[in-house]
């Protein structure tokens, strides 16, 4: 069989090297660009978020009330962006992982990261909107559904 020598210097078979390769590529995006451009993201936008004063809405009832809201939301915003970065960083460690496995020879490594990425979550839920979907999944009340819609997009 022909082996053929990794950029780290060990050596794969030619089947090995395409998921090699591809693997890689995927763990370096996402731990030099993909997270800390979602962390810089989520950095900005706290900072915006603490500029949601009475300076720039008024005192009024109307903008005041509005710039509350706002800035919930943009919170809600910076704690989607930080778990989406955790998320990413937590997809390149299961990467490397399979990437050690691949190397070892050690079961089905693409199968193995295929089922661990399926643990990490597509979507952003906030643990309040948690709580309340599980609430509501234990008791199926209407009180439990109409706090529940608070959290449906």
């Amino acid at each position: 069989m022909v082996m053929i020598n990794t950029d780290d210097g060990q050596a794969v078979a030619p089947d090995m090297q395409v998921h090699y390769a591809k693997w890689r590529s995927w763990e370096q995006t996402l731990r030099e660009e993909v997270a800390p451009k979602l962390r810089s993201a989520a950095n900005l936008l706290d900072t915006n978020s603490r500029l949601q004063t009475e300076g720039k809405w008024s005192a009024e009832s109307g903008p005041k009330a509005f710039a509350a809201k706002y800035e919930k939301y943009l919170t809600e915003e910076v704690a989607a962006l930080r778990a989406m970065a955790d998320n990413a960083e937590k997809f390149a460690d299961k990467i490397s992982t399979a990437i050690d496995m691949l190397m070892k020879n050690e079961g089905d490594a693409a199968g193995w990261l295929d089922k661990e990425a399926a643990k990490i979550p597509a979507v952003y839920i906030s643990d309040a909107k948690q709580a309340a979907l599980d609430e509501f999944d234990k008791h199926p009340t209407p009180s439990n559904f109409a706090r529940a819609q608070k959290y449906r997009y």
